[in-house]
């Protein structure tokens, strides 16, 4: 779909992680390295990520999508392959990691400042995140963003219930909502079944429980980009 440059008065619903910046590729970081202290101790590194992922998807609709939960996860994960002799230390890069991962800097995608600032101009920005709400509020104040959206929503999940309430909170009416996003599972196929439209911008290092087979491409309400900066172009 092409979307008529420089329209104004719509709502974009912009996604935070791995949308405005990078996120999953360092949660990869430290699972590579929990992964090599378990390669050390004699044991698959494979397997212990096919373990985590496992836990992962059996916890994250009761326990969220925060740093808290992803730690349980691997210490479940290491738990489950690493015997207790060996397991101390293992779990303190488990330790170590959590720790660098919630002292993380901001690192923005290309073109991502300028490009919200233009949008800004032309249309109501609503920063629709998920997950533990310290967590991603805290990444929203150290980033500096929020200036620029007219709210910043954090919700437990990103399903149709939940894009159908916030259409209906921020009074969208039809034909004048879009979501942004690179999640295919949280931003894409949701919005579109709640009566948005979408703007998928796939980002590589999407995580594994966001992925899935897109709606068909060709759809009026389905605009598929290559980079942030190209929103500038259609909207």
């Amino acid at each position: 779909m092409h979307v008529q440059p420089r329209l104004s008065g719509l709502t974009l619903f912009i996604d935070a992680d791995d949308t405005l910046w990078e996120n999953n590729v360092y949660f990869d970081r430290a699972i590579t390295q929990v992964a090599q202290s378990v390669a050390r101790q004699g044991h698959s590194p494979a397997r212990f990520r096919e373990t985590l992922l496992a836990f992962e998807r059996a916890r994250v609709r009761t326990h969220g999508y925060g740093l808290a939960n992803f730690r349980h996860c691997l210490e479940l994960a290491c738990e489950a392959q690493v015997p207790t002799p060996d397991l101390a230390d293992t779990l303190r890069v488990v330790e170590a990691q959590v720790m660098l991962l919630a002292r993380r800097g901001i690192e923005f995608l290309p073109g991502v400042t300028e490009t919200l600032r233009q949008l800004a101009g032309r249309h109501r920005l609503i920063l629709l995140t998920k997950g533990n709400h310290d967590d991603q509020l805290a990444k929203v104040a150290r980033s500096g963003v929020h200036l620029l959206f007219h709210r910043v929503d954090v919700l437990r999940e990103k399903d149709t219930a939940a894009y159908v309430d916030a259409a209906r909170r921020h009074g969208i009416r039809a034909g004048t909502g879009w979501m942004v996003g690179n999640s295919p599972r949280s931003d894409i196929i949701p919005a579109l079944a709640a009566g948005l439209s979408a703007v998928f911008i796939p980002h590589p290092d999407t995580w594994a429980l966001e992925l899935a087979e897109l709606p068909d491409h060709t759809s009026e309400r389905l605009l598929v980009l290559e980079r942030f900066e190209e929103l500038t172009e259609h909207f």
